[in-house]
């Protein structure tokens, strides 16, 4: 990697991480039926893992009562997932700075497993409980909002392939 590489990784990813709490702070609203707001643009094409599906919901006409029972559940979930995640923040910063020939790795190395497979599990659990608040022709039209989505962003990305190319 090249120095210029090297000072735009670094950009980028300082960037990242000055946003997530902007991004954290608006979560809370990831069942309203508005537009994504600009605090989400930062995200270009490297969304957090509940953006997309915010924008899903977004383009499913939510009634007021789906809207309030799927921030209720995400509300819960987040609450639940706090302290799971501080505490494997805390193992995934033990486990880099422990050497793989130290004894207690394996162990170190066996918990951050176990957190992965937690957060699938969540991520899985949320998703279902949000699923079964939609009414069977909303949760029809979510894989062609995906698609388009998907198909969006992928001619944007072409679009300035194409701009920046050469």
């Amino acid at each position: 990697m090249n120095a210029r590489s090297r000072v735009l990784f670094m950009f980028f990813l300082s960037g990242a991480f000055a946003a997530a709490p902007v991004f954290a702070a608006d979560a809370p609203d990831a069942a309203s039926n508005s537009a994504p707001s600009a605090n989400h643009q930062w995200q270009g094409g490297h969304r957090h893992h509940g953006g997309e599906f915010h924008r899903v919901l977004s383009q499913l006409n939510l009634t007021a009562e789906q809207k309030t029972q799927i921030k209720s559940i995400v509300t819960q979930a987040r609450t639940d997932s706090s302290t799971r995640h501080t505490s494997a923040r805390a193992n995934r910063d033990t486990l880099l700075a422990t050497s793989p020939n130290d004894p207690g790795y394996p162990a170190l190395l066996a918990a951050e497993k176990a957190n992965a497979a937690a957060r699938v599990q969540t991520a899985s659990d949320l998703k279902t409980q949000i699923y079964a608040v939609l009414t069977p022709e909303q949760q029809s039209r979510i894989p062609t909002i995906i698609a388009g989505d998907r198909a969006a962003r992928e001619a944007r990305i072409a679009a300035w392939r194409s701009q920046h190319s050469g």
